[in-house]
């Protein structure tokens, strides 16, 4: 049965973008989409996944007449208004059909095979009606559809395949203001010609904020051009602003502390509109990942792909450019090879892409303390053999070293209440991990604030294994009534981008079916945390400067050879990992179906600790 508390739940759902994102890797049943749907892999060539319609062009070499390209100002006070008013005018009437339908039942005890036949034919009007405001209106209503489409767990059929398009199939801008665009913040209105030597017309994706091109420079370099509408900055954080006071001014009335939440997500936005900071954060990330927790150099589980130069204005980037397809299109990708959900190739892919993105972001969280903050599945990108890139690195997180060491240690705690093997033991370590909750800077409801088994629900929904019961009878359903989340009174704006990547890999796990425990994959990496804790040290994107100053004063040799053997070595397990995967590709079908079992056997036990 439906209930107004789900469907408000779409146009407050921000929440569940930031706190408690489910990733879909299931194919779509909804609308024919734009022929772009998969970012940069639509099509194979020579195994090589291609834009069906990347017909790519030589630049004009004649000069722009058109003027240049405007970028709005912020919206004002009664554009804002005028905007939501437009919104919810809108909306409300799907929100009234519901409850008008929920009364209808009640009164006239409706069957419930008719009940369900009505909430099927409501469902389709209602996400029609939906999909086509968030498509007229854009702006921050964006980033809400693309929530709902990726909780299908939450969510009615018909809302999240009407709304998965929005991933990555918003409709681009023609290409004669994308040449505009670039020309007027990279080349000071000069022709692309003067430094490219194509540029494909089509887009590779078309998101809410940018849209993204590939293209050749000059060089012969293949490259990925990303940028931003011109309209988008100021619709979007107009919305912004509406959502914050209006949940500042209903702060009593929702069960979530909303207005943390938006301010925490505007922002975020407000970097992810400044190139120059994502350039910045590009490279941040990937020196995170190619660090171990205690900031020795280590082989990427991830790769980020990194500016190129200094090709990067605030509003257009030009990047490395990544061969592959974006987790939600996964499944049916595999499936256009013969690879079936479930099959040993599948669940081996499976558990190699969730051992990269947590080692990664284990890494990001405990070492560098520097966060990926948008790890939806339209930005992870899976390459030939289960290789992982992130890609859009617009929204970001520091944690400072104190709050490093709090969350290592509450990571701990819930590692050690799951390996309580008594009720003593389980109580004790409970009310530990409790008060670590509060201390972190969690605060609950008035009435809940001593209630150790909801502090302690919190932790293991966000940290916790994807089959962990919660104590007290809290559900790991977000929109149920007793969920942990909805007795949060507020919680710290760092936990709101760190909640998206914790949940996006239970998410994973659970689709996958694969036991996951994030308590233990980042153990090891909390431990050298608190260890290290006693005193600050340089940044990693600090360290290498200092590197370079002792290259030039000849100091310090010993360092320098470590680090090459380091690199040396790495670089042949990679060559051997390489090697054994041509290997068993080559193997006869029935042969290589028995080797797949076996490893995926072997992996099976070392997960079980046999």
């Amino acid at each position: 049965m439906r209930s107004l508390t789900l469907l408000v739940a779409c146009f407050f759902c921000f929440v569940e973008h930031s706190l408690c994102f489910s990733p879909s890797t299931r194919n779509s049943c909804g609308r024919q989409r734009h022929d772009n749907r998969n970012n940069m892999s639509c099509c194979r060539r020579d195994n090589k996944f291609v834009h069906p319609r990347n017909a790519a062009v030589a630049p004009t070499s004649d000069k722009d007449d058109a003027g240049v390209v405007d970028f709005p100002p912020p919206l004002t006070s009664m554009q804002r208004t005028k905007r939501a008013i437009e919104f919810y005018k809108r909306v409300l009437p799907v929100l009234a059909a519901y409850k008008a339908k929920e009364l209808e039942f009640k009164l006239k005890k409706t069957p419930e095979e008719k009940q369900q036949q009505a909430w099927q034919e409501l469902d389709e009007w209602g996400s029609t009606r939906i999909a086509e405001t968030i498509h007229d209106m854009k702006g921050f209503y964006v980033k809400t559809g693309q929530v709902i489409s990726t909780r299908v767990d939450l969510f009615p059929e018909a809302y999240t395949s009407k709304l998965q398009e929005l991933q990555d199939s918003i409709e681009p801008m023609p290409f004669d203001l994308v040449e505009k665009v670039v020309s007027q913040e990279l080349l000071d209105g000069a022709p692309l010609s003067e430094l490219f030597s194509s540029f494909d017309k089509e887009p590779l994706g078309s998101a809410s904020i940018a849209q993204v091109h590939k293209a050749t420079l000059l060089d012969g370099r293949v490259v990925a051009v990303k940028l931003q509408r011109p309209n988008v900055e100021p619709k979007l954080l107009g919305d912004v602003a509406n959502l914050k006071r209006i949940s500042k001014a209903l702060a009593k009335s929702l069960p979530v502390d909303y207005y943390t939440v938006f301010c925490e997500l505007g922002d975020a936005l407000v970097n992810e509109l400044d190139f120059l900071a994502e350039a910045q954060a590009m490279r941040k990330i990937d020196f995170a990942v190619s660090h171990d927790t205690d900031g020795s150099p280590t082989e990427r589980p991830v790769s980020i792909p990194l500016p190129v130069g200094e090709l990067v204005s605030k509003r257009v980037l030009v990047m490395d450019f990544v061969e592959g397809i974006p987790l939600n299109r996964l499944q049916e990708t595999l499936q256009e090879r013969g690879i079936e959900p479930g099959s040993p190739e599948s669940k081996i892919a499976g558990r190699r892409i969730l051992d990269s993105l947590s080692l990664a972001f284990g890494r990001m969280i405990f070492g560098a303390g520097f966060i990926h903050g948008d790890p939806h599945p339209g930005n992870i990108f899976i390459g030939e053999g289960a290789k992982v890139s992130l890609i859009d690195c617009g929204q970001f997180k520091a944690l400072p070293r104190p709050q490093r060491v709090q969350l290592a240690e509450l990571v701990l705690a819930v590692a050690e209440y799951q390996e309580a093997t008594d009720d003593t033991q389980r109580e004790m370590t409970k009310t530990k991990l409790a008060n670590l909750v509060r201390g972190f800077g969690v605060t609950l409801l008035q009435g809940k604030e001593d209630d150790d088994d909801l502090a302690c629900a919190v932790a293991l929904l966000l940290f916790g294994d994807n089959c962990q019961e919660l104590p007290g009878g809290y559900s790991t359903n977000e929109l149920s009534e007793v969920s942990p989340i909805k007795q949060v009174a507020s919680f710290p704006q760092e936990l709101v981008l760190l909640g998206r990547a914790t949940v996006l890999l239970k998410g994973i796990a659970k689709r996958l079916d694969i036991p996951f425990s994030l308590a233990q994959k980042w153990g090891a990496g909390c431990a050298l945390t608190i260890d290290a804790a006693s005193e600050p040290v340089l940044p990693l994107w600090g360290k290498e400067v200092a590197a370079v100053s002792r290259d030039e004063n000849n100091c310090n040799e010993k360092v320098r050879f470590q680090q090459v053997a380091s690199l040396l070595k790495q670089w042949g397990k990679g060559k051997g990992k390489r090697f054994l995967e041509r290997v068993v590709k080559s193997l006869p079908p029935d042969m290589r179906a028995k080797v797949l079992e076996a490893e995926l056997r072997r992996q099976e036990r070392k997960e079980a600790g046999m």
